[in-house]
């Protein structure tokens, strides 16, 4: 049609670089000031490290049963053609919004146990939520009356993550310092965890731990958290503060204790006035 593009004709012509020097060709900012890494973020709500995916499942039935949670619920808007399969990043969504927290193994786990039969990373959560409402009912129990229930496993074996001599040992000598500020400031620091163990468990979670510690003028960081947390904690971290303030407590109240037999020095002095 013998047409010109004008508009490639303008741009080689009024381009910004030859007209007025820059542009990105122009650019040095990127040799003075190198492009930043993206923050990794490797937070984790939980760290148990299970066993089996029968620990999950039971683990997670224990849950839904004391929350009363049906956790199909959570998953069925996900998969609107009812085919049993979402994707694992759905899977991890609707976990999530049943507010059941589950370490990164165990969401491995629980991904290849019910790994589905599709290209990709899909989930059969229909497997999985049958499988966790049995701590409720059977499914097809309509159709067989026979089937036992009530023999859901509830019960786990985790095998906590132990820490090992060095750990100890740095727990050991914040133990020790935390005894000397004890003995400094004559502290009764049981009540101040008490305050914030509500139901009286003798336990509190990482957090409260710190920010307890931090109240009486002893600042702990998440790495020396983490491993009090590994000594004195449970399955799910929860720091067990009675036991670490047993071995901690210096303070010591004796009403009368065993005398040593000694004999009094003291020598009574009468004044006539």
């Amino acid at each position: 049609m013998d047409e010109v593009n004008y508009v490639d004709f303008c741009r080689d012509i009024d381009s910004l670089e030859q007209l007025f020097g820059v542009g990105t060709n122009f650019n040095q900012s990127t040799t003075f000031f190198p492009k930043s890494q993206p923050r990794a973020n490797n937070a984790e709500i939980e760290r148990n490290c299970p066993s089996d995916t029968e620990d999950i499942l039971a683990r997670l039935r224990q849950v839904c049963s004391q929350r009363r949670t049906r956790i199909s619920e959570f998953f069925r808007d996900f998969d609107r053609l009812r085919s049993g399969i979402i994707t694992a990043a759905q899977f991890r969504i609707g976990l999530n919004m049943a507010k059941v927290a589950i370490s990164n193994q165990e969401f491995k786990m629980l991904c290849h146990a019910f790994q589905a039969n599709k290209q990709g990373e899909h989930v059969r959560w229909r497997d999985f939520s049958d499988q966790v409402d049995e701590v409720f009912t059977k499914k097809g129990l309509e159709k067989n009356l026979d089937l036992e229930v009530g023999l859901a496993r509830t019960q786990t074996k985790y095998t906590k993550q132990e820490a090992d001599e060095q750990q100890r040992a740095r727990v050991q000598q914040v133990v020790e310092q935390f005894a000397d500020v004890v003995r400094k400031n004559r502290l009764d620091a049981k009540s101040f965890f008490q305050d914030r163990d509500r139901h009286r468990h003798f336990k509190v979670s990482p957090a409260i731990f710190r920010q307890v510690m931090t109240g009486l003028g002893f600042p702990l960081s998440e790495e020396q958290v983490r491993e009090v947390a590994l000594v004195y904690g449970e399955e799910d971290l929860q720091i067990r503060y009675a036991e670490f303030l047993r071995d901690s407590n210096v303070l010591e109240y004796v009403v009368n204790g065993p005398t040593t037999g000694a004999k009094s020095t003291y020598k009574t002095v009468n004044t006539d006035f």
